[in-house]
């Protein structure tokens, strides 16, 4: 799942952001696949402002499949109950990040706009599942083996 929620991030953003690129600059010789033909009927304010849902849409997928991937590997709620903290905690530190932009800076780019990506692009991939997965299973031997020190 997550090859395929990556592939499709991927594909989709990037031809998105060709699409942009065309539309701002007035060229481009970038086309755009048959499948995403239908933004350059759109225009530059719908498809930026279209991102945003996109990645609200790609923020659960990848919490979805990464709680059901962490739960399935580690089977153990203390551990899985994880992916939900650190998937709040990402979107919060994007929110605030923003909003402290927005509010101080009276902008919604810049470096602050970049740091909010990045939180966001971790949550939009596999890794927090794959850290969740790696410390539950050290977790669980290190459980084991102080269980077997005190029988």
């Amino acid at each position: 799942m997550f090859a395929f929620l990556g592939f499709s991030r991927e594909f989709l953003f990037v031809n998105i952001n060709n699409q942009l690129y065309k539309l701002y600059y007035g060229h481009s010789n970038l086309p755009l696949p048959d499948s995403l033909s239908f933004l350059s009927n759109l225009s530059y304010t719908t498809i930026y402002y279209g991102k945003f849902p996109l990645t609200v849409l790609y923020y659960a997928a990848y919490f979805a499949t990464s709680y059901f991937v962490v739960k399935m590997a580690v089977n153990n709620k203390k551990i899985t109950v994880w992916v939900t903290y650190i998937y709040a905690l990402l979107l919060i530190l994007a929110g605030l990040i923003m909003v402290y932009n927005y509010c101080v800076n009276n902008q919604l780019d810049g470096e602050e706009y970049t740091l909010s990506r990045w939180l966001l692009g971790i949550a939009q991939s596999p890794l927090v599942a794959f850290f969740i997965i790696a410390s539950g299973k050290l977790y669980q031997k290190m459980q084991a083996e102080n269980l077997n020190q005190h029988t």
